[in-house]
């Protein structure tokens, strides 16, 4: 009894051990300067002052994040390793990817943090206003008219292909390796239509390349508001794209917790929603239960589209 006295008091001292005692490796699976590296890096600054130790960021962009998520998933548990999980995680499975790793069972989601407002955006010489005008003007191309998106499998392509089974009609797809040289493109008139992040867009909608016809989010942008969903003009489609934190499986559910409860302070910080809102995010809170449901649902939702439209990508 004596022994296992002293046995527990040793285990409440490990326990009650102060965290972090060292540096946290904060994983990114994109290059410096993308939507996760800002995310990161703007919402990683006041954690690291909070909880008192440096956050290293190490980007590992390649394979759609798959590099990163792999990574993330052979590191120690011990609440040392973070890793942005971001849009294409689900969808790398649900695309059945060669990963070497489970989606759902080698991961702990902490907290989503951010949405990224996708937009259904067209070049000027399409005669369309509205998200209306635009279903009617693809129908009399007759299976012509293109759209460009930031890659095959893509949220932005994935959308595109649900939103034109839903509003039935045909178009081509034009796929390209990102957003910004697909909107390029869109700008020079090389093609039609595009879905594509708020970011993205924005210098060419104040200069006139480009028009916006509807946002592919639950609500309005903040960024946007005069702009309407495209749940509103008729066409149940809700595909934005979002980040958030998450760390290999098994990491502590009551650190889990608590970074998640801290993230809910940091997103509400005016400086640090104004700038997410200087790159096109939205601040979100989800923590780590709805998370974890969140991206099971995503994977879930976009199997089907994947499969009836035949996206292949290795």
């Amino acid at each position: 009894m004596v022994m296992l006295a002293v046995l527990a008091l040793a285990a409440g001292s490990v326990c009650a051990q102060p965290y972090p005692t060292r540096p946290i490796r904060w994983i990114i699976d994109f290059p410096a300067g993308g939507a996760s590296d800002t995310l990161a890096r703007v919402v990683g600054e006041k954690l690291s002052a909070t909880l008192g130790q440096p956050i290293v960021y190490d980007n590992r962009p390649g394979a759609n994040g798959i590099i990163a998520y792999g990574l993330a998933a052979r590191a120690p548990a011990d609440g040392y390793t973070w890793v942005v999980l971001s849009t294409p995680f689900p969808l790398n499975a649900a695309l059945e990817r060669k990963l070497a790793y489970d989606t759902l069972k080698d991961f702990t989601p902490i907290v989503r943090i951010a949405d990224y407002p996708n937009l259904l955006v067209v070049h000027p010489s399409v005669p369309a206003r509205s998200v209306k005008e635009f279903v009617a003007y693809a129908k009399s191309k007759g299976g012509t008219m293109t759209y460009a998106s930031s890659g095959t499998g893509s949220v932005q392509h994935l959308a595109m292909e649900l939103f034109r089974r839903r509003a039935g009609f045909e178009a081509v797809h034009v796929p390209y390796a990102g957003s910004a040289p697909a909107v390029a493109n869109l700008v020079g008139g090389q093609v039609d239509s595009s879905v594509t992040i708020l970011i993205t867009a924005t210098p060419h909608l104040s200069a006139g390349r480009l028009r916006i016809l509807g946002i592919l989010s639950e609500k309005r942008s903040s960024n946007l508001p005069e702009v309407p969903t495209l749940v509103e003009s008729g066409i149940a489609v809700v595909a934005p794209g979002w980040g958030g934190i998450g760390g290999p499986a098994g990491f502590p559910k009551a650190l889990a917790n608590r970074l998640s409860a801290e993230m809910a302070r940091v997103v509400g910080l005016p400086e640090v929603r104004e700038r997410l809102a200087s790159v096109g995010a939205e601040p979100h809170h989800t923590p780590p239960a709805e998370f974890a449901a969140f991206i099971r649902s995503e994977l879930e939702r976009w199997r089907p589209v994947i499969q009836q439209a035949g996206v292949k990508v290795d």
